[in-house]
């Protein structure tokens, strides 16, 4: 008989495994049978995106590309080699990784932020919110110093007769004169000045921040890119609620970009005037004092004419003087620059074009003049002691010695070349003084004037080339792609926002349902049965909200009814020929006394007789649930050997066939009454009267009585309930089976919820069938069972 036990018991675990080992899809049985919650949640969540598209006012992006002149990129085969040296001849390189940092500087952002009026917004007034707009019927002006701006504030604008104006905010209200400016606190002096009539229905209000909080903020909406690193093109995004607006601050942001790129060049070509006009005006001076000398000794001498000797002579010192003159004017040239490049706290641009015949010289002062400007660009959003600002001094420094030894050797060899020809001009002066007194006084005034006249013409040539060359300055970039706004808002965009809105709103009881599962500490399925243990399920019995104790009657047809016949069938071949049955469980309140019940009535309706007995003597429970009157019971019976067992057998009133042995009075000593020779006696006496003994004991986890009853039942039915047994008291009764405690030990699933599961359906295979499921009130979401 043992044999055929174990093999069956064997044969059900492995029924029970086989039903469904798929974690996953036990976790999507249980999405299904919240489904519903699943729906609202979704429904919920894409009400919400649409209210959120509604009443979002939408950010669009405004693009535009500039073209930027640079050497560095898309030069070929010319980059990097010897040929690149003339380059500088065409002017200073331009670093298009440098310009975007140009563009990102807070200063050309101020700037447009100030040509723009951009601290000043306004928007039309709405119910449920306010809408930015560019087409207010009026302007509001700042009279005052933008900069004295310290608060924020947004008013609502009403216009009335006369010309009068209501503003209102939430606690402020105040009136002013159209036209007329007037001051407010911490802002400033305004002045409102109408542009069109306002239409019927139209509300209008306007905000003013300080300067630079406006700055700061079209800083984050900027985004300066250089997207492809093989070309000099530069790509400018601006994120705006207000498109026409949006293209004409980035409109804006390019010209003052140009014109500080324009201005960078003409800063050379004004310092090279400079120098050049300083000069001229000397050497204008020097030339009329000379012409008037002439004047003067033609008069005093009465000189009219020169012989031929005096011409010739004239003539060969007039081009002596000229190319000392030339020589002059180059070193004091390079005097002049020398004076610029040693000053070295401050770097300063130094004049081009005044050494026109050294190439490579020019070519060092073009570099040098880029590396200063590109010094001053770096200053504009950087301090001195950045790396980038230090690497430009250190070019700088290294370009100034390079010149400065370049300047003095050229001055070294200008110097020996006037030498020379002052020599020469020296042994001409000694034939002129053959000449008569008269003439070689003159030869001295009129080679003197030759000399300042050729200093005069070389500078105003160099002056009209540099004052043609400032005019035909252009910026180094250039707009090739006009800025121009996006046909759809860059945010909110409608369907990213439902699709994750509808995520969202079902990750929630996704999640909901998950983290129950990871903290639940109780039975709450079948699978945490089959997981904390594997003894064998005789049955399990449903929720029922009926709040009679006896559910089971001859004619029931209801799901419990069905699923206690289904047990009573399973305890037939548990039994095999037994006939007393022990019922425990982990704690109080998991229905013991409830199952036992129906069990017997269930049992009675086979015709067989059925003794229930009351051994929980701590805490007896099934005569208070009958509505029975306390009587003798088996703690007398114990104690008083005079007592029969007639006097504690009674009807229990639920079936004809079912009596009931009460607990009786309560002793003192209960486990020792439970083992003793009369109450073994008993069971004996009981055996042959009766075909089943169901005895009711107390919870094995709390006591040791069910375990001293386990000697007289042939097999143990152990309560485990869904939702109220913690999984951690499974291991009781595995810890009873390996001991040897009590064995053998079924386990009855109680109070099982059904959830549209197999499980919750058919109670674990039994039961339910032909009647329908008994579907999960819908507000009781939390319920995953």
């Amino acid at each position: 008989m043992a044999n055929k036990q174990t093999d069956w018991n064997d044969e059900f675990v492995d029924e029970i495994e086989s039903s469904d080992n798929n974690d996953l899809l036990r976790f999507f049985n249980k999405i299904l049978s919240n489904w519903y919650w699943f729906a609202l949640c979704g429904i919920v969540g894409i009400v919400l995106a649409f209210f959120y598209l509604r009443f979002t006012v939408p950010t669009y992006t405004v693009r535009a590309k500039l073209l930027v002149s640079d050497e560095k990129k898309g030069s070929g085969g010319l980059a990097g080699s010897a040929l690149d040296d003339f380059s500088g001849l065409m002017g200073a390189k331009s670093s298009v990784d440098n310009e975007v940092e140009v563009l990102l500087t807070t200063d050309l952002m101020q700037e447009m932020v100030l040509a723009d009026s951009a601290y000043i917004g306004y928007y039309t007034k709405g119910a449920l919110k306010d809408v930015p707009t560019d087409g207010a019927p009026f302007r509001v002006n700042i009279v005052s110093n933008p900069f004295a701006i310290r608060e924020g504030v947004s008013f609502e604008i009403e216009f009335g007769e006369q010309g009068n104006l209501t503003f209102k905010d939430s606690d402020t209200t105040f009136r002013a004169q159209l036209s007329k400016p007037f001051s407010y606190p911490e802002v400033g002096t305004l002045q409102i000045e109408q542009t069109r009539a306002l239409e019927e229905g139209e509300k209008y209000g306007f905000y003013i921040k300080p300067v630079h909080k406006a700055v700061s903020s079209l800083m984050q909406s900027l985004e300066v890119a250089v997207t492809n690193k093989n070309v000099s093109t530069i790509d400018l995004t601006l994120n705006t609620s207000i498109p026409t607006r949006g293209e004409r601050q980035l409109n804006k942001l390019i010209q003052k970009y140009t014109d500080r790129n324009l201005n960078d060049k003409n800063v050379i070509a004004d310092s090279t005037l400079s120098f050049i006009k300083t000069r001229l005006s000397t050497i204008t001076k020097e030339l009329a004092g000379v012409e008037d000398k002439i004047s003067g000794y033609k008069q005093s001498t009465q000189l009219a004419d020169m012989t031929e000797q005096s011409r010739l002579l004239l003539q060969n010192s007039s081009e002596y003087t000229k190319s000392i003159a030339e020589i002059d004017v180059q070193i004091s040239s390079l005097d002049a620059v020398l004076a610029y490049l040693k000053n070295r706290d401050n770097p300063r641009v130094l004049p081009s074009s005044v050494m026109e015949q050294d190439l490579a010289f020019n070519s060092l002062i073009t570099k040098y003049n880029g590396l200063v400007l590109e010094r001053e660009r770096l200053l504009l959003a950087n301090t001195e002691g950045n790396p980038l600002v230090k690497n430009t001094d250190v070019q700088i420094a290294g370009l100034r010695e390079d010149m400065i030894s370049s300047l003095n050797s050229t001055k070294q060899s200008l110097e020996l070349s006037k030498q020379k020809q002052s020599q020469m001009s020296d042994q001409l002066s000694s034939r002129i003084q053959e000449v008569p007194t008269i003439e070689r006084g003159y030869i001295d005034l009129a080679r003197l004037q030759q000399i300042k006249q050729e200093q005069y013409i070389f500078l105003q040539e160099k002056w009209e080339e540099t004052a043609i060359g400032r005019t035909a300055n252009v910026s180094n970039s250039k707009v090739i792609d006009s800025p121009r706004t996006d046909e759809y808002p860059v945010s909110p965009k409608g369907k990213i926002v439902y699709a994750f809105a509808l995520f969202i709103a079902l990750l929630i009881p996704l999640a909901i349902i998950y983290i129950r599962d990871l903290f639940n500490v109780r039975v709450m399925n079948f699978d945490d049965i089959t997981n904390g243990t594997r003894l064998p399920i005789l049955g399990s019995i449903a929720h029922s909200e009926d709040r009679d104790q006896v559910v089971i009657t001859k004619t029931a047809r209801s799901p419990i009814a069905e699923q206690f016949r289904a047990m009573r069938t399973n305890l037939e071949f548990t039994l095999n020929g037994g006939k007393r049955v022990l019922f425990t469980s982990s704690m109080s309140g998991e229905g013991k006394s409830y199952v036992a019940l129906n069990l017997a009535v269930a049992l009675a309706l086979l015709d067989k007789k059925v003794l229930i007995m009351e051994l929980d003597l701590r805490k007896p429970s099934i005569t208070s649930k009958l509505g029975l009157h306390v009587g003798k019971g088996f703690s007398q019976y114990v104690v008083r050997p005079e007592m029969r067992v007639d006097e504690i057998i009674m009807p229990s009133g639920t079936h004809e066939n079912v009596d009931l042995v009460q607990a009786g009075a309560i002793p003192p000593n209960p486990a020792e009454l439970l083992i003793s020779a009369r109450a073994t006696a008993l069971m004996e006496e009981l055996s042959t009267r009766y075909d089943y003994i169901l005895m009711d004991a107390p919870p094995v986890g709390m006591v040791t009585d069910a375990q001293l009853l386990a000697r007289y039942a042939d097999t143990c039915l152990y309560l485990v309930r869904q939702g109220h047994t913690f999984k951690d008291q499974l291991n009781i009764p595995n810890d009873l089976v390996s001991k040897g405690k009590i064995k053998p030990i079924q386990l009855i699933v109680n109070d099982v919820k059904a959830n549209g599961s197999y499980y919750g359906n058919y109670g674990y295979g039994y039961g339910n069938y032909g009647q329908e499921s008994e579907s999960k009130p819908w507000w009781k979401f939390w319920s995953n069972k």
